[in-house]
């Protein structure tokens, strides 16, 4: 696209629409727009069938907030954040609107007093960090009174564009939930948007 076609391009923002592969994901693979499948679900060894039950029951919920997060920062055209020089990314003039959810995982996150990250691993909570030189990983029981049990949700959305003049994946915006208990609210915050 040469320059000045590019510059004519306007900013004018779409609502965020959903869409919804019926093929089947048999192998329960990553997904693109090309699959056009059915999202990845990944469930923690830990989850029970009756918590993974409830969290998915939320899924209208999730997707609503997910639309907002998607409207806000990155299709609104009457955003001061949104970049529409050339280069720029992402640029709302090449986003379609449309979205697929191409991964969903459903788990728990443990986070200590000073809100740090642990994961199981060989039967104990792992912290593990980076000092600018190294790996370092700090180790406690799986009973620690220091540490609290968060429901996690990662929702990974892929949104389309039409930067080459054919839909295609565009962007990959990730999102994450944590909360303590399964009726609480859910509110999602980005972990990342990059180039897919």
């Amino acid at each position: 696209m040469d320059f000045f076609k590019h510059r004519r391009r306007q900013k004018t923002g779409v609502r965020p629409r959903q869409i919804i592969f019926e093929k089947e994901n048999p192998e329960n693979t990553y997904i693109t727009w090309e699959d056009k499948m059915k999202p990845r679900i990944d469930l923690d060894d830990g989850i029970t069938r009756e918590e993974y039950q409830s969290l998915a029951s939320r899924w209208d919920e999730m997707i609503s907030l997910a639309e907002e997060i998607i409207w806000r920062n990155y299709l609104d055209p009457n955003s001061d954040d949104l970049m529409s020089e050339v280069d720029s990314f992402p640029d709302i003039r090449f986003l379609t609107g449309n979205y697929y959810v191409g991964d969903v995982s459903y788990g728990y996150i443990y986070r200590d007093k000073k809100h740090r990250a642990y994961h199981i691993k060989e039967g104990r909570l792992r912290h593990k960090h980076h000092n600018g030189k190294e790996w370092i990983s700090e180790w406690l029981p799986l009973d620690s009174p220091e540490i609290t049990r968060y429901y996690q949700i990662l929702l990974s959305l892929h949104l389309t564009g039409d930067e080459g003049g054919k839909e295609d994946d565009y962007m990959g915006l990730d999102l994450e939930a944590e909360f303590l208990k399964l009726d609480d609210p859910i509110e999602f915050g980005i972990l990342s948007h990059d180039v897919i």
